[in-house]
């Protein structure tokens, strides 16, 4: 049963926009972000140092888990797509609820061959020049779907649930500003960056964030 703080959906200027109550704002355009020395780019897609001692959230699975995806699977299968041949947006496909928003996360292949994505992407909430991680990684919904084909230019999405933070106890969820997302692909251990200011809980309210495998999606 939906709740009842609303999150309004707008289309600006071709950029896909969300907003929550003065929450998130999420852009669909993937922009440089530095770290010391080192530039993220578009469809580079490095993300942010990750904190020493963090584990990564990427990996796949077969059913949701508890442990939200923070030990990555990596399978050596060469057709896998690189992080470095994808380029990511928010998808077009979203739908709003009362304290959730029901969006994805769109995969494109920038490179020069076709490539396969199959599993879950690890998604976490990070800030700061050095990307720490905000609160836990994403929670996988449902079951690892098939091998999805990605000719150059092509792409695929991935379901993605985005809880408002701003009805939690604040002395709980200890809301902190994030600056966007942590995106390992499935089967990669190199992380990619996806713009999304907004707000996360670094305290123990649970993930904030829900994922489904690539090529499925999360309806309300």
């Amino acid at each position: 049963m939906r709740s009842t703080i609303a999150v309004g959906v707008a289309c600006i200027a071709g950029a896909f926009v969300l907003s929550a109550c003065g929450g998130a704002q999420i852009s669909a355009t993937v922009t440089p972000i530095t770290s010391g020395n080192t530039t993220t780019s578009a469809s580079a897609t490095t993300t942010p140092a990750q904190p020493a001692n963090a584990a990564s959230d990427g990996g796949t699975g077969t059913q949701q888990t508890s442990d939200n995806g923070a030990q990555p699977v990596v399978s050596s299968n060469p057709s896998n797509c690189k992080s470095s041949e994808l380029k990511l947006s928010f998808g077009h496909d979203s739908d709003h609820a009362m304290q959730k928003t029901y969006t994805s996360i769109q995969f494109t292949n920038t490179g020069q061959r076709t490539c396969t994505l199959q599993g879950f992407p690890g998604v976490s909430f990070v800030t700061g020049d050095n990307g720490q991680q905000v609160g836990q990684a994403a929670n996988r919904s449902g079951n690892q779907g098939p091998a999805i084909t990605l000719r150059p230019g092509s792409s695929t999405n991935a379901g993605l649930i985005i809880v408002n933070a701003d009805p939690f106890p604040a002395d709980q969820c200890k809301p902190v500003d994030v600056r966007g997302l942590r995106v390992y692909p499935p089967n990669e251990t190199a992380a990619m960056f996806l713009p999304s200011s907004g707000r996360g809980c670094a305290g123990s309210v649970g993930p904030l964030l829900t994922v489904s495998s690539v090529g499925t999606s999360i309806t309300s």
